[in-house]
């Protein structure tokens, strides 16, 4: 009888990811996190993704900006959308930046500090030991699946 092998793939997701508590409307607070650390996020079309505890993907807006010069991608996604939440932890979460480079030059510590600043932003979390959150890293498997498969 054969041996049977089992292949446990493990996704290892290349994003950090930072939790906002925030009150502005997601145009304002772009607006003020690219006034204060100096980004360009601007609107894209929506995404589509699957809320926490649904079966349905909804449609979700984000922002995007690419810093050449450092090879990072910042993505501002709203973590909630009526009742439904994209990550339920921690509880009352607004928005999440998730920034994917895949040789990180930038000072995490600094960017959470500047953000921390910001008047609006009530605080903001790094999520550094992110692959203990099994939500979180679904998410970011869901998110980059649909940045892929979303056409340009």
């Amino acid at each position: 009888m054969a041996k049977k092998i089992k292949l446990d793939v493990k996704y290892i997701p290349d994003f950090v990811a930072l939790g906002l508590f925030a009150s502005p409307n997601n145009y304002r607070l772009c607006w003020l996190i690219n006034k204060a650390v100096n980004l360009n996020l601007t609107r894209k079309s929506d995404i589509l993704l699957t809320p926490f505890g649904s079966e349905k993907p909804e449609l979700f807006s984000f922002f995007f900006y690419k810093d050449n010069e450092l090879n990072v991608a910042y993505y501002l996604l709203n973590n909630r959308k009526g009742q439904r939440v994209l990550l339920p932890e921690p509880k009352n979460l607004d928005y999440l930046l998730l920034m994917k480079s895949k040789d990180f030059r930038i000072d995490i510590n600094e960017l959470v500090a500047k953000l921390r600043n910001i008047p609006q932003i009530i605080t903001a979390v790094w999520f550094k030991e992110q692959e203990k959150m099994k939500n979180l890293n679904n998410l970011l498997y869901d998110f980059e699946i649909a940045l892929i498969e979303k056409p340009a």
